[in-house]
């Protein structure tokens, strides 16, 4: 644990994508899936442009797009489920980042991959999806999808993971994103220039 990790984290990403019949260069491991979240917000919005996510959704998503753009929310269905209506219908010209939990983290309500065909569908091209699956491996309904066929079959969602919940690993700080190749390539070279400037953290990353 007194040695810093491989920056790359290659063994990790290789093992995950052996697991998942993935492309290893298109996965980022992140210190967690906060880390991952602000340099989506970095990378793809700023000043004058929005960041979309569900009320009562995960707390990062705010947090991190404080720093970068405004935001805006959409209110739940009365059972904190996200609403897929409502979140369309807050898109504007000026969204550029949609993040939607699924499970949602903390009422634990989801939505089943039918509907979430139907978000990203109804997305303008200029926008990008992100979606944080970290309790999805607690799902046990047959019509839920962990959202790696969305990220296969688009060019703007990106998939975000954890094992800090099943696999109780909270205090390693190990969240991984599975990206299109051109989403991987910008992440990668902000995470690069980070480090070059000296951002707290820079060091940490990498399977611990």
């Amino acid at each position: 644990m007194h040695r810093y990790p491989d920056g790359g984290s290659n063994d990790l990403r290789i093992a995950l994508a052996r697991h998942f019949s993935l492309d290893a260069d298109r996965i980022l491991i992140g210190n967690g899936s906060d880390e991952l979240i602000s340099l989506l917000v970095r990378a793809f919005a700023g000043p004058g442009d929005e960041v979309l996510y569900s009320a009562h959704g995960f707390l990062m998503y705010a947090i991190s797009a404080k720093a970068s753009a405004p935001r805006r929310s959409t209110r739940p269905r009365p059972i904190f489920t996200a609403n897929v209506d409502a979140l369309l219908a807050a898109v504007t010209e000026r969204t550029k980042l949609v993040f939607l939990a699924n499970p949602n983290n903390p009422t634990g309500t989801w939505l089943p991959a039918s509907e979430m065909q139907r978000l990203h569908a109804g997305l303008p091209p200029p926008c990008r999806a992100r979606h944080r699956r970290r309790l999805c491996e607690f799902v046990e309904s047959g019509d839920y999808d962990p959202g790696i066929e969305l990220v296969l079959a688009s060019e703007n969602t990106v998939m975000l993971r954890t094992f800090s919940k099943l696999y109780a690993l909270g205090g390693m700080r190990v969240g991984w994103a599975f990206c299109p190749p051109g989403i991987a390539d910008a992440l990668n070279r902000l995470r690069a220039l980070q480090c070059q400037r000296g951002r707290p953290g820079c060091r940490r990353r990498g399977a611990r």
